[in-house]
């Protein structure tokens, strides 16, 4: 039978709770990293389309427009879209005489025909 001497026993089981401790800060390492890594960010709105689509609600009429610069695509309720060319200098209006869209300050508007402009909402 051997005696084993008690420095030694401390030392034993101070390395067994080193281990430990080691242990659960490289868990703790582990997740806190895991935590940190930021997702993958999925496809930003228009990747592929460099003209994406803005969809809009005026007073009941469903939009989707896509602005080309000169000229804007705009589908009504769903119809086939129909190309509006840009009027004036600022670029923001877009009318083919029968089907106007406004863009002033950020609002857009929508009208048909010689009918007062209503606000939209969307984007």
């Amino acid at each position: 039978m051997s005696i084993t001497p008690p420095n030694e026993v401390a030392n034993i089981a101070r390395g067994k709770w080193q281990r430990i401790l080691c242990s659960i800060a490289g868990t703790f390492a582990i997740w806190t990293l895991a935590a940190c890594q930021q997702p993958t960010p999925g496809p930003s709105i228009g990747v592929g389309n460099p003209y994406p689509v803005s969809n809009y609600v005026c007073d009941g009429t469903r939009l989707a427009v896509r602005l080309m610069g000169e000229s804007a695509s705009v589908s009504v309720d769903g119809a086939a879209a129909i190309d509006l060319p840009a009027i004036g200098k600022s670029g923001t209006t877009f009318s083919n005489g029968r089907q106007t869209m406004l863009i002033e300050q950020g609002r857009t508007s929508w009208a048909m025909g010689r009918a007062t402009p209503v606000a939209c909402t969307g984007g």
